[in-house]
């Protein structure tokens, strides 16, 4: 038996089964919604947020270099990329005797005996500097910013003043010779440190390596010498290059006449950076 409804209308005629066959197909694609809906939100992926968000500005003083030579060393730093930066450095030393410096005191007591003339040359040397310093750091760790572990290639420019006063003692008399000079040298190096960032805005920064490169310049000592006999002035010249000497070979070329001392340096520059800076992030 055929069971059927009829609805007639005068333009309207359906019949159960097309009924049944109509609601099937809005089931079906409703519950096809749901499952494409469901499988959307479940395929998509999460995306981790940093949960420590950064600054991109830092600037910094190195509170080691003012304690132990008295300088003072500030550095800007700014974030390139998620874990690199790219870091300017400007160091500047008033003149100074080297034997008033705390780290200058300590190595020389560990390593110099009393009466020895080097020892005693560190009371005759006044030494001021400025350096300026171009670096990139790269940072380690799984968060974003200036933070954690670093590698840092960088490169120096350097301009230091030596004043020394010379004693050279001859059988007659004691000559004392202002010597003054004037070095300039560029060098390039690498750094190991660790940074850390203290509720967003103070910086901590440990840092140790050093660098190599190229120093030159000229030495200038204006002084009547001529009660030296020529035989001195050649022992004085020998006394001066000695100064200089590493492994038998001569860094420094002087000349001595009646009028005084004139000397050319040409030599390595090798130097060690270490500090400890504190600073603020912004």
């Amino acid at each position: 038996m055929k069971l059927s409804l009829n609805i007639r209308t005068p333009w309207i005629s359906i019949s159960w089964g097309t009924l049944l066959l109509i609601a099937l197909s809005v089931t079906g694609a409703s519950a096809q919604s749901e499952t494409d809906s469901t499988r959307t939100v479940a395929d998509t992926p999460r995306v981790e947020k940093d949960p420590k968000p950064y600054r991109k500005n830092l600037l910094k003083i190195n509170l080691a270099a003012l304690t132990m030579v008295k300088s003072y060393n500030f550095s800007y730093e700014h974030l390139l990329g998620r874990k690199v930066s790219f870091v300017a450095g400007y160091n500047k030393m008033s003149e100074q005797t080297l034997s008033d410096l705390q780290i200058t005191k300590r190595v020389s007591d560990k390593i110099f005996d009393d009466g020895d003339r080097i020892k005693e040359d560190l009371d005759r040397i006044r030494v001021s500097n400025t350096a300026y310093t171009a670096e990139f750091r790269f940072y380690g760790g799984q968060f974003s910013g200036a933070r954690g572990f670093y590698l840092a290639l960088y490169g120096r420019y350097v301009n230091t003043k030596i004043n020394y006063d010379y004693e050279y003692a001859t059988s007659t008399r004691t000559f004392n010779i202002p010597l003054k000079s004037n070095l300039k040298g560029y060098a390039g190096g690498i750094l190991l440190g660790t940074q850390f960032i203290i509720s967003r805005t103070i910086s901590l920064d440990i840092y140790a390596g050093g660098h190599y490169g190229t120093i030159k310049g000229d030495a200038d000592g204006p002084i009547d010498l001529t009660a030296m006999s020529q035989q001195d002035k050649k022992n004085l010249k020998d006394d001066l290059e000695s100064t200089a000497t590493i492994r038998d070979k001569k860094y420094l070329t002087a000349e001595v006449t009646n009028s005084g001392v004139t000397a050319k340096v040409k030599g390595p520059l090798i130097g060690i950076r270490g500090g400890f800076s504190l600073g603020i992030a912004f």
